[in-house]
């Protein structure tokens, strides 16, 4: 061995194993299952396996050497014996006995998922191109719920600490800081900085939909030629997706995969008929955003509807959103809809109840809850509803019913709109959404289920409180609209008898929905 590079590593085996380092303490433990159980690095075909909980919560493994090289990153797994671990990992590169919790001493951060039904944390250790050859102390650790420190002194968590050899870097280096950008439904464009390297082929490129890191095996989905550090990426839409670059010096020399990029491709336009019953919240492709206003759009990300129980009747199946701070403002967005075929309706249940109760509210004096609607996909809003002081939603299902006639544009989105304003107002209530619905118009003329069922029939028309329906055990359902097509009430269970007291006078359609599947109409006339 040469001597000078003898000397060298002497001398850094010697300031390594000089330095004192602190050793962290954790006083709620690890016995719980916040621990470091099995620690790998499968790309080098390192495994320490099954180590549990160690004393006091931190193992000195530095008995154990690694062995990394600069510019290179390996993907590593930490298993657990609970949920919600942070990990972080840390070389001491200067050999100074203190674990810088910046870059470039913290080489990676990441938090536990589950995977297979094992609490797991999947990442990557970043060893800097530049960094220090020869020996260093790695720490590795884990906190519960909250990210580790190098001298932790509480919580739940567990410390491992290792030797690690650092070796000169690679031939061929992976590119870095890679991006996307104009992200649709079926391509985005991915982007990164050229490797110091410099490739003479030129780059692969890896994309999934799954998070595990690739090997030096696995295949390529692309390619870029020398030069070249831009490609753009096919995919579909509504999915996750994570990409990695490496490079391509020769034919049988490549990088380390590069540290990968997420993102999420955007959703297609949806072609009606659609209906969203919140049975996942909030829907696939349906957003939410903050602030603003109807004019201004939103303008931050906070989220403030949530799942709940229709009209706080068990708890999940609807959205709402509860109003009493002070300037609070949510939107719930939907999909893009294209509606250039014409001929839609738009329909859902609302209503208003107490926070955390069933019991009726009235809504705050400058509180508003809006339904609007974008032609350009989110850019500008127009309302189409607005509920008030004045005209407050009942505690019992109400539905909205809307022609769509006038709406036809291929980019077109609803939004519900919640604000409390700026007065400080004693009402605390909880506003309601469910079966949200785009459907085409009902039209009496050519709808073969509208034919009327002979057997059933309903009478006296004009009426006064009471409707009575002849064979009604042929009906399953009924609902009273106005001529706009708002329902006014609707009857789940058919009795003889329909009670229509609370119905102000005026002409009505009765929608009544037969059990074999037909639809009678019939206009009626409370007195």
């Amino acid at each position: 061995m040469n001597k000078s590079l003898l000397l060298i590593l002497l001398l850094s085996c010697f300031g390594f194993s000089a330095q004192t380092y602190c050793i962290p303490t954790f006083n709620s433990g690890c016995s719980d299952g916040d621990q470091i159980d099995s620690f790998t690095i499968s790309s080098i075909g390192f495994n320490h396996l099954n180590t549990g909980c160690s004393g006091n919560a931190y193992g000195d493994y530095t008995a154990q050497t690694i062995i990394l090289s600069a510019g290179v990153n390996y993907s590593f797994e930490i298993t657990h014996g609970f949920s919600n671990q942070f990990v972080k990992i840390w070389i001491d590169f200067n050999n100074d006995g203190i674990f810088t919790d910046a870059s470039p001493e913290l080489v990676a951060s990441a938090v536990s998922t589950s995977v297979s039904g094992i609490d797991t944390t999947l990442g990557l250790i970043n060893v800097p191109t530049g960094a220090t050859i020869g020996v260093h102390r790695m720490r590795v650790a884990d906190s519960y719920s909250s990210d580790p420190i190098p001298c932790n002194v509480d919580g739940f968590g567990e410390v491992h600490d290792y030797t690690v050899n650092i070796t000169a870097a690679p031939s061929c280096i992976a590119p870095t800081d890679l991006s996307i950008n104009t992200i649709t439904s079926t391509s985005a464009n991915l982007s990164w900085v050229a490797s110091s390297s410099v490739p003479s082929i030129g780059y692969e490129y890896y994309l999934s939909t799954n998070s595990a890191y690739p090997t030096s095996s696995t295949i390529a989905t692309g390619s870029s030629a020398n030069g070249v550090v831009t490609t753009t990426l096919p995919i579909v839409p509504s999915t996750s997706y994570y990409v990695w670059v490496r490079s391509v010096c020769s034919g049988s020399d490549k990088s380390a995969w590069s540290i990968p990029v997420a993102f999420t491709s955007s959703c297609a336009p949806i072609t009606p008929n659609y209906t969203n019953n919140f049975t996942s919240f909030p829907g696939v492709c349906w957003q939410q955003a903050s602030g603003g206003n109807i004019t201004s759009g939103s303008t931050s990300t906070d989220v403030y509807w949530m799942e709940d129980g229709f009209l706080n009747v068990n708890y999940s199946g609807a959205a709402k959103i509860n109003l009493f701070y002070q300037n609070r403002a949510g939107w719930l967005k939907t999909p893009v809809f294209n509606l250039l075929a014409g001929g839609y309706r738009v329909k859902f249940d609302y209503g208003i109840t107490d926070y955390d109760e069933t019991t009726i509210s009235a809504m705050g004096s400058d509180d508003i809850v809006q339904f609007a609607i974008s032609n350009d996909g989110g850019s500008t809003w127009s309302v189409l509803q607005t509920w008030s002081i004045s005209n407050s939603p009942s505690n019992t299902l109400n539905q909205f019913s809307l022609d769509l006639t006038s709406y036809n544009s291929a980019n077109t989105v609803f939004a519900f709109y919640g604000s409390d304003g700026a007065i400080v107002d004693p009402e605390d209530y909880d506003f309601f959404v469910d079966n949200f619905v785009i459907e085409h118009s009902a039209t009496l003329a050519t709808n073969d289920n509208l034919k009327k069922n002979t057997n059933v029939v309903v009478y006296p028309n004009p009426f006064v409180d009471f409707l009575n329906v002849k064979n009604s055990d042929l009906v399953k359902s009924a609902s009273i609209t106005d001529f706009n097509g708002r329902v006014v009430k609707r009857f789940e269970d058919i009795n003889t008898t329909l009670n229509m007291n609370e119905i102000i006078s005026g002409a009505y359609l009765l929608v009544l929905k037969m059990k074999d599947g037909t639809q009678q109409i019939q206009k009626i006339i409370k007195k």
